[in-house]
């Protein structure tokens, strides 16, 4: 027989798998750490790429200007501003990576517990089910 509890439970259960479980059970497969650290290292090459990347459009941008003072320009202080540049983007960036990954690890092994407990609730109506079918013939 059909129960109404049961069916909620299902459809709760299966909404959650389509909607925001598929990326929330792909993340309580880490440990906090793990997660928040694969992060980073996404973070740190994505940073690291386009501050290349900013760093050639400003070259090809003033090509015409470094061709004519190819000798003249002070290489020493245009790679320690650079670098500048660069530890502070990575800093903020990755500050930034470790405190929104954190509460998105958290956000979503919340929401796996409750998902556990759901199942485990519908596992609990089933046994039920299956006793009171065993009582009754």
């Amino acid at each position: 027989m059909l129960s109404e509890d049961r069916i909620r439970k299902m459809i709760r259960l299966s909404d959650y798998e389509k909607g925001l479980g598929s990326t929330d059970l792909k993340r309580a497969h880490y440990w906090k750490m793990d997660y928040v650290r694969l992060q980073i290292l996404k973070t740190f090459l994505a940073v690291l790429v386009s501050v290349v990347l900013i760093f050639i459009l400003i070259a090809l941008y003033n090509l015409e200007y470094v061709m004519q003072h190819v000798l003249e320009l002070p290489y020493r202080e245009i790679l320690l501003y650079g670098a500048i540049v660069f530890v502070l983007a990575e800093v903020i960036a990755v500050v930034v990576t470790v405190k929104l990954a954190t509460r998105e690890y958290d956000e979503s092994k919340s929401r796996v517990k409750e998902y556990y407990v759901t199942l485990r609730e519908l596992e609990g109506l089933y046994e039920e089910e299956e006793g009171q079918e065993e009582e009754s013939p």
